[in-house]
């Protein structure tokens, strides 16, 4: 009767050793499983542009030269997103091209640019960060534009809506990445005129097309 109870024990000694054995390595697959989902691979920064208000825009020919002048206005509210559910991010730079016609007229720093690889802006996960931009010039110069971005902005001007994007431009680093990459997006607005006479003016909030890095490791 020993005998057999000293056999059950021993096969149940067994029985559990591997049971627990087996417990652990599916625990370590599910941890490897989960670090890989949340730190592997990193998913694109996301921004929207939430608010914009123009309050002037003219594009004239420079009565003292042959180059064109920009006038103008310009609130921006820019929601940038980190979508990663586990990495947070750090922005060394983030900067605004403003462009008419296909050609930038002017430049503003959300974030200006770090040379520390230790400083910058940090995005946790899941987090959203809002910048405020408020910018403008009166007779800035923009030969870019040309006679062809006069004649749009008067085409534009009848019609009551002016065609501006906005480009974003900076460096993102994600956490546990060593990689500096490349940010870009592009915004394309419509937007009218916000003057005293012309009555509320509403804006459609606009998703920006975040293009995808080409470096390694991105």
């Amino acid at each position: 009767m020993c005998d057999e109870c000293c056999g059950c024990f021993g096969t149940y000694r067994r029985f559990a050793l591997g049971f627990c054995i087996g417990v652990s390595i599916l625990a370590a697959i599910a941890v490897i499983v989960v670090l890989l989902l949340g730190y592997g691979g990193a998913r694109r920064l996301r921004a929207d542009v939430d608010d914009a208000s123009l309050a002037r825009f003219e594009v004239a020919a420079a009565t003292s030269s042959p180059a064109t002048t920009v006038s103008y206005n310009l609130t921006l509210v820019i929601t940038v997103r980190n979508p990663n559910w586990a990495m947070g991010a750090t922005l060394r730079s983030l900067e605004a091209d403003y462009l008419f016609d296909g050609q930038r007229f002017d430049r503003v720093a959300a974030v200006p640019r770090s040379s520390s690889s230790s400083q910058g802006y940090d995005l946790p996960a899941r987090k959203a960060t809002v910048f405020r931009l408020v910018s403008g010039d009166v007779g800035a110069f923009a030969p870019a534009l040309g006679r062809a971005g006069v004649k749009e902005y008067r085409r534009e001007k009848r019609e009551g809506v002016f065609d501006i994007e906005v480009g974003l431009s900076g460096e993102v680093r994600y956490h546990l990445h060593r990689t500096w990459c490349r940010l870009e997006a592009k915004c394309p607005l419509k937007l009218q005129l916000a003057t005293s006479d012309a009555g509320a003016v509403v804006f459609r909030r606009t998703t920006c097309d975040v293009l995808r890095s080409l470096q390694r490791g991105c």
